[in-house]
């Protein structure tokens, strides 16, 4: 197969979505990193794997779901309650990268056949909005970096605690809650952790593209949160300093770059299926994204 053809079915089968949430700004001399929410686009599972751990995570979610299900006021639908409130506080890092599978993207050897010297060409697209990221590329390699040893690290420490939690199994009635939370930890880490190791390594040969788009440009500006006003000019120099440059770069990191206004243009534009996930990890990215912020703020 040609490095075009190859460049084209791997298109079709993944994509990258950058959406930048806060600008990128230097404090003291050094980079600050600026958040970023990632989404990926990947084809429906055709080959409808019947192994046990895809048994178990379709068994686990259909529970999951008949929790939600319950009377309002049960122990049932608190639960299901609190537990999406705990989701609702992961790093939104975390779910973006665990809702990547590395079975339904391309391979590495689709772009390095095994015995073979890696070549350049790019086949991955990154979309991202050009006008408020000029480089995506080290961002994400920066986001893998210090991701990847943070997962691997919840997958082994969850999966060693779940041991302990056996006691409460003599509860009867109510499930195994810690056990199952355990559990969900630390599959939860290891997902993220497996799609951080798959995307390095495309990284590395180079076949991630970043692709400017005009249409995330224009809705960026259009959903623009709206800045402070400026200072009035009756304000002496006397009276208050004026800023420096390192204070500025840092007061305009401390903003959002869009609006939750944004999240249905955004949907629509990408051209994403009714039953994509996106419009609530937007959300929740943008939340967390704004908390982060008001938390950095107060730190000063």
């Amino acid at each position: 197969m040609s490095a075009a053809n190859i460049a084209r079915s791997v298109t079709r089968s993944l994509r990258i979505i950058a959406l930048p949430l806060t600008p990128h700004c230097n404090v003291k001399g050094k980079p600050v990193e600026h958040l970023t929410y990632y989404h990926f686009v990947t084809p429906p599972d055709s080959k409808k794997s019947s192994s046990w751990i895809n048994w178990a995570v379709v068994k686990s979610s259909d529970l999951w779901a008949g929790l939600g299900k319950a009377k309002e006021g049960t122990w049932k639908r608190r639960a299901f309650l609190y537990g999406e409130r705990l989701v609702d506080r992961l790093d939104f890092e975390e779910l973006a990268l665990k809702s990547l599978d590395p079975s339904l993207g391309p391979k590495i050897s689709d772009i390095v056949p095994h015995g073979q010297k890696a070549k350049s060409t790019p086949v991955l697209p990154m979309v991202y909005p050009s006008s408020v990221c000029s480089a995506p590329i080290p961002h994400l390699h920066s986001l893998l970096e210090k991701r990847s040893p943070r997962h691997k690290k919840g997958f082994i420490f969850w999966l060693a605690v779940s041991p302990l939690t056996a006691p409460f199994m003599i509860i009867p009635v109510i499930p195994n809650f810690p056990f199952f939370f355990c559990i969900w930890r630390s599959w939860s880490h290891y997902r993220a952790y497996k799609a951080s190791q798959y995307l390095d390594g495309f990284l590395q040969q180079g076949a991630i593209v970043p692709e400017g788009s005009p249409q995330l440009d224009a809705i960026y500006a259009k959903y623009a949160p709206p800045r402070p006003p400026p200072e009035s000019a009756d304000t002496t120099t006397s009276e208050k300093p004026q800023p420096s440059s390192e204070e500025k770069s840092s007061s305009s990191s401390s903003i959002l770059l869009l609006s939750k206004e944004a999240v249905p243009e955004l949907q629509k534009m990408l051209e994403l299926p009714e039953d994509s996930t996106f419009a609530t990890d937007m959300y929740r990215a943008l939340e967390q994204a704004r908390l982060r912020l008001e938390g950095s703020a107060s730190a000063k």
